[in-house]
């Protein structure tokens, strides 16, 4: 399972850029599409769609159940359990397809809106085109061909994006978010089965199933558990407080959401498969864990924290003045996501040494914590809400700090840089919240692009004053991709052992 250190991080680095620029054009494309749509649409239709997703994102788990995360791990492979994970996952989401079109009523009837049943029934059809894509996406992801990825999610989001415009500009309502989801998995669909130049060409097999539902089981559980602790806010805030509130809240961590996925989930996007090659050598694993928090917090912390130094600002002029209460509400947001860049690979690290426990203890307590300041928190708005949410980040991370150490050995110090990147983009949100505070007789669009100006020159310089360790990293492994892509033959998904030296005994941690 062991490759040279050389050509694992240059074909880990390839796969981070091929999942950079994918996911950098999709959320570019959605980013605008969201925009636009924002403007047409009303924080109730926001609101609908959001608890409509909510129960398809607990049955798409549910569909998987871990058996595409036990295809990425597995050391070796068979054709009997690839087309054994294909049948059943296929199966599970035709099941829960026909259940969820059953009990659509009765479900909206719990949240006393009507308007939710057709919703849940027309979205239905995205629980089977998850269970059919589950296998095939995969099988990409292990072999680390991240370029067809790549293609399948660009073309995909902006397909999905073009149609909702149009038809959110047409008055269409909730139907523009509908189809933009049922589009996009049709596509991603198409796109995919024709990358992965494979079918299924043996029968489910019984005992294979069971081996791989056993493992998956447990994975399972701790995505229940995470879907428990984010569907469960928004239940929550359906069933106190209605669509509208709802909506708003939505819309207010859906720009989280969508710079989580531009820095975050690009790294986490080949981690797992890298974690999983490392899985026997801790020292390579550990160091690893460490640069991928760190080149996930290149991005993400300086995003988010001009989130929350410009949010009153940012949120109307981009959304529309319907909007505008949300802007608050952003900003403690904001600040959440960036600290949870520290804990996004956690998992991942326990998934490649394959202790699951203390990760399902871990998110368990944490889904309790959570709901239960969302129950305390609702009745006093969301800015208490999120004021809760943001205490209880501060609080667990630590903890898992603690347990990642004990259970995988990762020393504490992996955090350090990481934080020094942290500390770099305070620096530049602290500058930016000085530059808004006092162009305040300007008119709005003027603060936000001269905050835009003083991040840009503000951040570098923090980053070269108090983390340049994390630019001298990102230096290297973009050269590694360089030097990777001109080399005759090179592909992601096959690195060759002796593409590069290993690294020698006693040079520095990267």
């Amino acid at each position: 399972m062991s490759a040279a250190p050389g050509s694992l991080r240059a074909a880990t680095a390839s796969g981070v850029v091929w999942s950079a620029l994918q996911t950098w054009t999709v959320r570019a494309t959605a980013a605008g599409a969201f925009i636009v749509i924002s403007r047409q649409l009303q924080p109730t239709e926001f609101g609908l769609v959001a608890l409509a997703m909510s129960v398809i994102a607990v049955l798409t788990l549910l569909s998987d159940s871990g058996l595409a995360t036990f295809i990425v791990r597995d050391k070796e492979l068979d054709e009997r359990t690839r087309s054994t994970a294909f049948w059943t996952s296929v199966a599970l989401s035709l099941v829960l397809a026909g259940l969820l079109a059953l009990l659509a009523g009765p479900v909206s009837a719990l949240f006393d809106e009507p308007d939710l049943a057709p919703v849940l029934r027309v979205l239905s059809l995205g629980v089977v085109l998850t269970g059919v894509n589950s296998v095939p996406t995969a099988l990409l992801r292990r072999d680390m061909r991240f370029k067809s990825l790549a293609l399948r999610g660009t073309v995909a989001t902006f397909v999905g994006s073009a149609v909702a415009i149009v038809l959110a500009l047409a008055g269409a309502g909730v139907w523009a978010l509908v189809t933009q989801s049922l589009v996009r998995g049709a596509v991603a669909a198409v796109i995919l089965w024709s990358s992965v130049r494979w079918f299924p060409r043996s029968a489910p097999h019984p005992a294979t199933a069971r081996s791989m539902l056993s493992f998956g089981g447990k994975l399972l559980s701790i995505d229940l558990l995470r879907q428990v602790q984010g569907r469960g806010e928004e239940f929550v805030l359906a069933g106190a407080a209605g669509a509208n509130t709802l909506g708003l809240w939505t819309v207010a961590t859906r720009l989280m959401r969508i710079v989580q996925e531009t820095g975050s989930s690009v790294v986490g996007t080949v981690t797992l498969s890298t974690f999983s090659k490392l899985q026997d050598e801790r020292p390579r694993l550990h160091r690893a864990y460490r640069t991928s928090m760190t080149a996930a917090g290149l991005v993400m912390f300086p995003s988010m924290l001009f989130i929350a130094a410009t949010g009153p600002d940012l949120v109307p002029f981009l959304l529309g003045q319907q909007w505008a209460t949300t802007g608050s509400v952003a900003q403690v947001t904001a600040v959440s996501a960036a600290l949870g860049t520290f804990g996004f690979f956690d998992r991942q690290v326990f998934i490649a040494v394959g202790r699951l426990r203390p990760e399902v203890l871990l998110v368990t307590g944490t889904v309790l914590a959570h709901l239960v300041i969302v129950v305390l928190t609702v009745p006093h708005g969301l800015v208490a809400l999120a004021l809760g949410l943001l205490g209880r980040t501060l609080l667990t991370l630590p903890v898992r700090q603690v347990v990642l150490h004990r259970v995988a050995g990762t020393p504490y110090s992996t955090v350090v840089l990481p934080c020094r990147v942290l500390l770099a983009a305070a620096v530049m949100a602290g500058c930016v919240w000085g530059q808004t505070a006092l162009s305040g007789d300007l008119a709005q669009w003027a603060r936000l692009l001269l905050a835009v100006v003083v991040a840009a020159v503000a951040y570098p310089l923090a980053l070269l004053l108090l983390a340049r360790p994390a630019l001298a990293e990102f230096r290297g492994d973009l050269a590694r991709v360089v030097r990777r892509r001109r080399r005759p033959g090179a592909s992601a998904a096959t690195p060759p052992a002796e593409a590069e030296p290993a690294e020698p005994a006693g040079a520095p941690q990267r």
